[in-house]
């Protein structure tokens, strides 16, 4: 009865560790924001729809990855994409940045990260 009993134990802490890492996973993924970059966008010849401001939050969506499936080197902000290479960067603190990236159809991206919302910040006056 015993060893019934610590196979079932076994079996159970074996289930919760599989959905615990199944749904590390999941939130690893939903922190990403990602980005593609196709063949012939340095050339011109493709444009990508990048919005002129991307923002991120600390804890919640704080990783962006960029894909560069093109030939030729693409700067994204203070990043460098070799070719057929992908840039993985998470974000520890908050952040802004401003400057070129040239696979915007304008050549200058912002890219804010913000704070975690649990982060409490105590603003007080003296009198």
């Amino acid at each position: 009865m015993n060893r019934v009993r610590l196979l079932k134990i076994i079996l159970v802490l074996l289930l919760l560790g599989l959905l615990g890492w199944f749904a590390a996973g999941q939130y690893e993924s939903a922190r990403r924001v990602v980005y593609v970059i196709p063949p012939g966008v340095g050339s011109g010849q493709v444009t990508l729809d990048v919005p002129d401001e991307i923002v991120l939050t600390l804890g919640v969506k704080d990783t962006i990855v960029i894909e560069n499936r093109d030939n030729v080197v693409h700067t994204f902000g203070p990043f460098v994409v070799a070719p057929r290479t992908t840039l993985t960067q998470r974000f520890y603190h908050a952040v802004n940045y401003e400057g070129v990236c040239t696979f915007h159809r304008e050549r200058q991206m912002k890219l804010v990260v913000n704070p975690a919302p649990w982060q409490l910040h105590f603003f007080y006056t003296e009198d």
